[in-house]
This record gives C-alpha cells, structure tokens and sequence, in this order.
C-alpha cells in the first residue's frame, strides 16, 4: 500500500480552505435587541448572518471563495494526480497565486475584524474565518519556503 505524501504547508492550506468555507455559513455577525413582551407578543431577539447572507453577501464571500480554491488546487494535486493542472497561471506560479490569495483574504478578513459594526455584534464565523485566513496565509509562506529548500538541495 502506497502512503499519501502531503507536505504541511498543503496539509496547512488544505485544513484552512475547509475551515474557511464552512465558518462562511455560521454567524458572520449578529444583531442583538432586547426582549420585550407585550400583551403576549415577544418582540426582540437575535438575528445573525452569515457570509452568505444577502447583507455580506459577496464582499464576505470572496475569502472564502479564495480558501476554496486553494484547497482545491492542493486537493487535486495531492489526491488526483492524474488531473493535469497548468504549472502557471498567467505567468505566476502556484506558490505565487497560493500567497497572493492567502494574502488578500486575510487581509480582507483583518479589516472585517476591526471594523466598526455599530449595533452588529461579531459573530464566530468571522473569527474562524480570520484564524483560517491567517492559517492560509502561513501554508502559502511554507509553500514558499519549501521550493527554495528543495531547489537549494
């Protein structure tokens, strides 16, 4: 039986795309209003919304969407081999376009997180997905510096 080799900047990017895209579907942010019961009617609660919700809709669905794809990449390469990939992409490489993704959606994540939400509380969706960003961001890096250890060798 042949063992599967994946490299831990893979096994990094692999595990943060996953992360990334279901913290998408939690509570990207919630609304809190005080319960109030009158003449047997119950008004206030909490309201959350996830990336996916029509109020983030697209400008927090992109780092997910970058996770997504990068785990794709090292999903198909690490486990269909047989797939051909290109191996560049408008002139960049795979580790270039890994750091480059990494890169935007964390910092994309980075300004969600110290934005000022008003009366929206932040919810955990957001804060996993800022923890997948910044781990994307690290398997991008190791990505980088495993191709310069092995052309070095």
């Amino acid at each position: 039986m042949d063992k599967l080799k994946i490299s831990t900047a893979n096994l990094v990017i692999l595990i943060a795309g996953a992360v990334m895209l279901i913290a998408s579907f939690l509570a990207f942010s919630k609304l809190s209003l005080p319960s109030i019961s009158a003449g047997g009617l119950k008004i206030g609660g909490t309201q959350s919304y996830s990336a996916w919700s029509s109020h983030f809709f697209l400008i927090a669905t992109i780092p997910a969407l970058l996770g997504a794809v990068m785990a794709a990449q090292v999903a198909l390469k690490a486990f269909a081999p047989g797939v051909p990939l290109p191996e560049r992409v408008l002139g960049l490489t795979w580790n270039q376009i890994h750091l480059v993704l990494a890169l935007q959606a964390t910092i994309m994540m980075l300004a969600f997180l110290i934005q000022d939400t008003g009366p929206l509380d932040k919810g955990i969706g957001l804060f996993l997905m800022v923890l997948a960003a910044i781990a994307l961001l690290v398997g991008a890096v190791l990505r980088m510096q495993e191709s310069h250890g092995a052309r070095k060798n």
